[in-house]
């Protein structure tokens, strides 16, 4: 990768968007920006996103995102997700997408976030425990991509075996029926009539739930600009900066950390304006979102402090996911959303069954232990 390919600008403007995104969804709705959260909850509660008013921004940011994505590929920048050449890095495989989403979904899951959530909205409130994650994923992934994941590895193909992981008509048809349903049910919920019959903080309640569509919707939108601003949705760019090896021959990209310092610094900003979690004297303050009746609404913004093993091996799991698929939730979603068939098909796939089976875990071992004390 050539230093004319490097932009930190870009990088910058990127990031800030995104940290915009979260600062909307925080200062408005009081929900933190967590991609991996948001898209293991549609396997891991489905039925709840569907039902459950107070659930249903998500959809109304997936669906937000999605027209977004497709919007700027189409009238703004058509090339914006094509890798460059990654400077003798070859391209993700097959079996490397399948393992990435897997250990993404199956680690964010265990270390309740990945970079957004951890990166992006926890460093911003000066947690501890994101701080932990987040120095765990980058060694991890660092690690993975630099020294597992060699050109021999069965994680990277050749480069000039490019065309099949392009998108096809079909692909692009289950990235529009995606945003459809989504755009569907949103509008469904944002259009619903409160029933006559509910007192008045049921009322209240449906009322804030309600409020929360459009933040999320404009959330949704600066997340996704930002992403492909940043060029955090190119693999190449993800890889060449976690692997290190690029310092000897002067290939490495640091355009990563000039969009995690943009995103930072707009999101430490937003938390400013959150009473018990400003660094600085406000007596403006926020004690109840923007978009939220004072009743009701309240942020929120997790406390917990907790470093433990669960935390650091989930989110080095996540790591050596995104070292070796060099994709994270927010721009995989982008993929998705373009309809490239080795994200649609096999990286998601991974990420929910990683996400279902880490939220089960617990039960599962405990199963297994029973049931080896049954054998013996």
């Amino acid at each position: 990768m050539s230093l004319n390919s490097i932009n930190p600008m870009q990088g910058l403007m990127g990031g800030s968007l995104i940290g915009l995104s979260a600062a909307t969804l925080l200062l408005f709705n009081g929900d933190i920006l967590g991609a991996s959260g948001l898209m293991s909850s549609f396997v891991i509660a489905p039925m709840r996103n569907l039902s459950d008013p107070s659930q249903q921004w998500k959809l109304a940011f997936l669906a937000s995102f999605c027209f977004t994505t497709r919007l700027y590929l189409r009238m703004i920048d058509s090339d914006a997700l094509i890798e460059e050449m990654p400077g003798g890095l070859p391209i993700v495989s097959s079996l490397g997408f399948v393992i990435g989403g897997f250990c993404v979904g199956f680690g964010t899951k265990r270390g309740n976030g990945c970079t957004s959530g951890h990166g992006i909205c926890g460093l911003a409130r000066l947690s501890t425990r994101s701080l932990a994650a987040v120095l765990s994923f980058m060694t991890s992934g660092i690690v993975t991509s630099t020294i597992l994941c060699a050109a021999a590895s069965p994680f990277r193909q050749d480069i000039t075996s490019t065309a099949e992981n392009l998108p096809t008509d079909a692909t692009l048809n289950i990235g529009t029926v995606i945003a459809a349903l989504a755009i569907g049910v949103t509008m469904q919920a944002f259009l619903r009539k409160t029933p006559q019959n509910i007192n008045t903080p049921e009322k209240e309640e449906l009322d804030n739930s309600r409020r929360k569509i459009i933040p999320a919707a404009i959330s949704a939108t600066f997340f996704s600009v930002g992403l492909m601003v940043s060029k955090m949705t190119l693999s190449s760019k993800v890889l060449g900066f976690l692997n290190v090896n690029g310092f000897k021959d002067g290939t490495w990209d640091p355009t990563l950390a000039f969009v995690m310092g943009g995103g930072l610094i707009v999101s430490f900003l937003s938390y400013q304006w959150v009473k018990g979690f400003n660094c600085f004297s406000n007596v403006n303050a926020l004690e109840c979102p923007l978009g939220q009746k004072d009743s009701l609404g309240k942020f929120n913004v997790p406390t917990n402090a907790v470093i433990d093993s669960k935390l650091l091996i989930g989110e080095a799991i996540f790591g050596l996911g995104w070292g070796i698929a060099g994709l994270c939730p927010g721009p995989a979603m982008v993929h998705a959303c373009a309809g490239y068939p080795n994200v649609l098909f096999r990286w998601w796939p991974g990420f929910f069954i990683g996400s279902y089976l880490a939220e089960h875990f617990e039960s599962l071992t405990s199963k297994l232990h029973l049931s080896r004390k049954d054998i013996k």
